[in-house]
């Protein structure tokens, strides 16, 4: 049985629309990201101009020995040594840059290149410190100890070196930390 249609009752038409579509509201990234990558790039500028001083001493040293004498020149360590500590220093602090600049735009491989270049450069400058030869030669410490100023000296860059890699690391490393650091 059919039901009549009551010509007083209004009939809808059409189609139905789609769901709402939600999009989340983002928060800002963490600013640390941001003030982490100006240090980088701060670090890298002022390595930058560390290796011009470097660079200096071998100018120093040529000029000590000829005002001064050959036997001053006993006294000093190698040229070679400020040459490369200052082309590993000037290389790093290039790259820094770039790095720094990588992290304060959130993208995460700044993070990477940083933490490469912190341990390139600590074992570079931790390898042309272990391979100089000392001007003062086998001088002990305390007569008789074993212990000269060559080896306490080579042994605390290298202590120096590894903890400066660890902290530097850990600092680099620290947006990653926070729930909205903002890399990509």
């Amino acid at each position: 049985m059919v039901m009549p249609v009551d010509p007083n009752v209004t009939t809808l038409t059409g189609s139905t629309s789609p769901p709402p579509v939600i999009i989340p509201m983002e928060d800002e990234p963490h600013v640390i990201t941001k003030i982490i990558g100006i240090s980088i790039m701060c670090i890298g500028g002022m390595q930058m101009v560390g290796s011009l001083f470097s660079f200096g001493t071998i100018g120093l040293n040529n000029w000590l020995e000829s005002s001064m004498g050959p036997e001053v020149g006993d006294a000093l360590l190698p040229s070679w040594f400020y040459a490369a500590t200052g082309l590993v220093a000037i290389i790093a602090g290039g790259i820094l840059l770039y790095s720094g600049y990588q992290v304060q735009t959130y993208q995460k491989k700044g993070i990477w290149i940083t933490l490469g270049v912190i341990i390139g450069s600590n074992v570079a400058n931790l390898l042309i410190n272990l391979s100089v030869e000392y001007p003062q030669g086998d001088t002990e410490v305390y007569p008789g100890s074993g212990i000269d100023v060559q080896l306490l000296s080579q042994g605390t860059a290298a202590l120096g070196s590894i903890c400066g890699m660890v902290f530097c690391g850990v600092i680099t490393i620290l947006p990653l930390f926070f729930a909205n650091h903002g890399l990509r």
